[in-house]
Formats: structure tokens, C-alpha cells, sequence
């Protein structure tokens, strides 16, 4: 087969043999870019640690947990009309070009799909573990979604024609008569996600609060004011404060302190994931857990290291037998 093969080689036009090592070229620079794409994704997420919301540092984090809708308006998927958290969609024209013959027939020349409306969610959604909630950014991301699914139609229709995923499967017909494909995509609500990107968090307090000394801290300023004490504890009006009534004192330091804890509260941290700044580390958002995607990007490494070798192998393989000859 090989000397078959060597043969085509040593008899093919100078064209086509320049079109054959062009692509070698082509395909070899392809597999290089991808050893170094693909390894170093599989480098960061096999290094990264996974973190938890709550004690995770400032920087470049890889988060896990489920996925959900923030408060007010929902992410709504233009073609399912389906929530979810993100969506991606495309809607496709089939577009065929013709030929006039000599007797001014019309013969189909060649069809392709030409795109004449899509769109990608950049709406923020919430990632949630056990420790706390993390706002999710997905702009820039290169997502890996638990819902992918393409359709053909006669029509083109408009986002805002279709109003349930029935209406969209009425208009669908079986055969050639299909004009229009659709293609939709979609990180459902509760989907388990992996997330890997930049962790920042905004507002809040970050000290420790101590709610002994917060109360020990309040009475001694109390103490410094007797006669408010007495006008508010001294039930008796014996001008003293007892036992009893001392405890109330401490009840009453206890539920100022609580309801300082609770305003503080109001403005605590927002936590943040979202594209990194340093372009060379990747953001990814994915359904698929931790070690399938390392199984996968260290598949994707391994290929492209063998393309890139039988790219490089063929090309000085046809130069030398072109050479040769």
C-alpha cells in the first residue's frame, strides 16, 4: 500500500503536492497549538485545589456546587423557552446556489447553512456549596453544557413567536423540505457544576466577631451610667439594681449585641467568580465533574501530540520522495 501510495506521490502535479505539504503544515501548527492549549488546561485543573466558597482565597480558584437563579428576572432560553442559568442558540437558513445550464436549466450547484440569528447568555446566575454562595459570571467562559440539541423547520421564526417547546416541535417536518436548523444549548437549574476562574469578593466584615466580649464591652458602658440603668431595670424602685434585675441588664446587652450582629450582616461579602485577567489562565464552567474533564483534556493533549507527529512525519516523508525524484 505504501509503495501504492509513493507512486500517486512521485506522479503528482507540482500543485497538488504543494497543496498536500501546505496541509501538513497547516495540520502539524493545529496539533502544536493544541499540546500547548490542552496540557495546560489539564496542568490547572489537575493543580488547582478544589475550594470551598466561604474560606476560599482571593485569586484563581476552582469552585464546586450546585447551580441556581438569582432573585428577579429569570434566564429564559430564546428557542426551548425553558429557565435555566445559561443558554446558547443558534438559528440556521439553508441556502442553495444554482446553475443555468445551456438550455437555461436551473441544476443545484451546491446548499450550505448560512446563520441568520444566535445569541449566548451572559446573564449572572449563583453557584452553591455547603459553606456559601458564589455569583457566576459567565462571560468569556468556555462552557460544557448538560443540554445540547439540534432541530430542522420550515420557517424561520422569531425568539419571541414560540411560546413552549410543543409549539416548536409542531412546526417540525421529516424529509428535504426542512429550510431552517436549529441548535440550542443549556445549563439547567440544579445542574452540579465544576467552575474554574478568578474568586473575588466584594463589601462585607471580615473580622471575628465575639459576641461574650461585644456584651462585656456594652455593660461596661452601661455601668457608667447608673441612672439610666435604674430607670430602665429597677422594677422595685428601691434605687438599687438586684440579682434579677441585673439578669435583665444582661438580656438586654444580649439583644443590642444580636441586633448589631444582624445589621452588619445585611452588608456581608459578595463572592465573585468570574473571567480572569491573565489571559493564559482558561475559565471554564462545566456539568461534567473534575476528573472526567482531566480525563478529557489530557485525551485532547494526547491527540494532538500524535497529530502533530504524523503531520510532521508525512510532510519530510512526500518532500523527500518529491526530492528523490
Amino acid at each position: 500500500m505504501l509503495e501504492s501510495v509513493k507512486l500517486q506521490i512521485i506522479h503528482a502535479d507540482q500543485a497538488g503536492i504543494i497543496f498536500l505539504l501546505g496541509l501538513m503544515v497547516i495540520l502539524c501548527a493545529v496539533s502544536l497549538y493544541g499540546i500547548f492549549r490542552f496540557f495546560h488546561r489539564y496542568r490547572m485543573i489537575a493543580d488547582t485545589p478544589t475550594s470551598r466558597i466561604r474560606s476560599a482565597h482571593q485569586g484563581y480558584v476552582e469552585l464546586e456546587g450546585e447551580g441556581r437563579l438569582m432573585q428577579g428576572q429569570p434566564i429564559i432560553s430564546p428557542l426551548s423557552k425553558k429557565k435555566c442559568l445559561w443558554y446558547k442558540f443558534k438559528i440556521e437558513e439553508r441556502v442553495r446556489e444554482y446553475d443555468i445550464g445551456p438550455s437555461n436549466n436551473h441544476a443545484l450547484s451546491k446548499a450550505s447553512w448560512e446563520t441568520v440569528n444566535s445569541g449566548t447568555s451572559d446573564n449572572l446566575f449563583l453557584l452553591i456549596d455547603d459553606t456559601g454562595t458564589c455569583v457566576v459570571d459567565p462571560e468569556g467562559a468556555t462552557v460544557t453544557p448538560s443540554f445540547s440539541k439540534t432541530w430542522y423547520g420550515e420557517r424561520e421564526y422569531q425568539v419571541t413567536d414560540m411560546t413552549s417547546v410543543d409549539g416548536i416541535l409542531g412546526m417540525l417536518k421529516v424529509g428535504n423540505r426542512n429550510k431552517y436548523r436549529f441548535t440550542e444549548q443549556r445549563i439547567d437549574i440544579g445542574d452540579y457544576l465544576y467552575v474554574l476562574g478568578r474568586f473575588n469578593s466584594i463589601g462585607g466584615r471580615r473580622e471575628n466577631f465575639d459576641k461574650k466580649a461585644e456584651v462585656r464591652d456594652l455593660l461596661a458602658k452601661w455601668k457608667k451610667m447608673p441612672d439610666l440603668i435604674r430607670a430602665r431595670f429597677d422594677e422595685n424602685d428601691d434605687g438599687e439594681i438586684d440579682m434579677h434585675e441585673w439578669q435583665k441588664v444582661v438580656e438586654a446587652a444580649e439583644q443590642r449585641v444580636d441586633k448589631d450582629l444582624t445589621e452588619r450582616l445585611v452588608d456581608q461579602e459578595i463572592h465573585t467568580i468570574s473571567k480572569p485577567i491573565d489571559s493564559r489562565r482558561p475559565f471554564i464552567i462545566s456539568v461534567e465533574n473534575q476528573e472526567d474533564i482531566i480525563r478529557k483534556y489530557r485525551r485532547f493533549s494526547i491527540g494532538s501530540l500524535l497529530g502533530f507527529f504524523l503531520s510532521g512525519i508525512t510532510f519530510f516523508w512526500v518532500l523527500g520522495i518529491r526530492l528523490a525524484n
